[in-house]
């Protein structure tokens, strides 16, 4: 299958392909990401995430093509933002103050690249890729503060969201297609009342871990994936609620204080 723009997010590429997205998806509960590749499940599009399109969508050229799809979701009949939305064009006059920031999402945007990792096809659209020099990824967050996950305690925000794995994935697709490991940054700016810019370097070191975890687990959530093992199921997102089947009454258990 050769990927483009139109195509990239269809559920046929994700049957083919693996993805950031799809792995991660994966990683946080298998039956989910089973069922948005088999397209039985689409995972909402939140006010946050709407936000957050809204800015890359800005800085990558692909403004007219997401307000043509959201026409009905976010603006009013004169074409402006929503109130609620409004917080987007607060994020991209952020960025327009930085220099720095505009110079690092300069380049080719929304660059498709595939390659064979792991044994498995892997797929990855880049939000700026300046070739020979580094890989940018423009993100629009909550905030910079570290967040709780259960069994980890408090990460920082990349970790949580998995922006590291991310950057992993992108360096190693980019380095088996022009032979440069090249390094990776995110532009971040968040949604806060007056936002927070920042650009980060993800060192390698981490982007080295975060492949092996990738590694690690690839082999099992690509049986899952081709159908030859069962699927387990969190229990606690949505597709899990939604699809939940009472077989037998639970039994409370008073928590230890």
């Amino acid at each position: 299958m050769t990927l483009t723009s139109s195509n990239y997010y269809t559920p046929e590429a994700n049957r083919e392909y693996w993805s950031v997205s799809l792995f991660k998806a994966f990683d946080k509960c298998e039956a989910s990401g089973l069922a948005q590749v088999r397209g039985q499940y689409v995972r909402p599009e939140t006010d946050a995430l709407l936000i957050g399109s809204y800015v890359d969508a800005y800085f990558t050229g692909d403004l007219d093509e997401f307000v043509g799809n959201h026409a009905d979701t976010m603006f009013t009949k004169k074409g402006t933002l929503y109130a609620k939305y409004e917080r987007a064009n607060t994020c991209i006059n952020a960025i327009e103050t930085q220099p720095l920031m505009l110079e690092f999402l300069e380049g080719e945007h929304q660059k498709i690249f595939t390659a064979e990792l792991f044994d498995v096809p892997w797929k990855i659209k880049t939000d700026v890729f300046q070739d020979g020099k580094r890989i940018v990824d423009l993100k629009c967050v909550r905030d910079f503060k570290p967040i709780y996950q259960d069994g980890f305690g408090y990460r920082s925000w990349i970790e949580y969201w998995g922006y590291d794995v991310q950057g992993a994935i992108y360096q190693k697709v980019i380095e088996l297609n022009t032979g440069k490991r090249l390094p990776f940054y995110i532009a971040a700016v968040t949604k806060e009342t007056v936002p927070d810019v920042d650009i980060i370097e993800i060192p390698q070191y981490v982007l080295d871990s975060a492949i092996k975890v990738v590694e690690s687990k690839i082999d099992r959530f690509d049986l899952v994936k081709m159908g030859e093992i069962e699927a387990n199921r969190c229990e606690n997102c949505t597709f899990c609620k939604q699809t939940k089947v009472i077989t037998a009454p639970s039994v409370f258990e008073p928590e230890e204080v």
